[in-house]
């Protein structure tokens, strides 16, 4: 059964690591802005993948995609409201977003899915 607290906890962790990745990167002079955005989405989703599946064991699969689903869209709703970028203008980009999110979310939850099934395999 889907646990909704886990849920949550997995996102406020992912979004910790988040804050904490990108504090430290920053002290970083990255030439390439693209770059950065890439080990961001790579660190924010990947990270949330992993907890998604560890905390939510029953249903790791449905927590990674909701999760991607709405750590994208608070983003989307930030850039919007806040730093007042009109990313809804851009419908093709919020799919690209949103897609991302998802597949990055999904393999990290798949492969740390895989990787506890084989250590409970080994371990009796």
């Amino acid at each position: 059964m889907f646990n909704t607290i886990k849920f949550f906890q997995a996102v406020g962790a992912s979004f910790l690591v988040t804050i904490i990745v990108s504090f430290l990167v920053g002290f970083f002079q990255l030439g390439n802005y693209g770059l950065f955005l890439f080990i961001q989405t790579i660190i924010t989703y990947g990270s949330l993948g992993f907890f998604a599946s560890r905390l939510n064991t029953e249903t790791p699969y449905t927590a990674a995609y909701l999760g991607a689903i709405f750590m994208s869209f608070i983003s989307i709703l930030f850039s919007h409201f806040v730093l007042h970028v009109y990313i809804f203008t851009d419908p093709n980009g919020i799919a690209r977003s949103m897609s991302l999110a998802v597949l990055v979310s999904l393999l990290f939850a798949y492969i740390t899915t895989l990787i506890r099934t084989k250590r409970e395999e080994v371990l009796p």
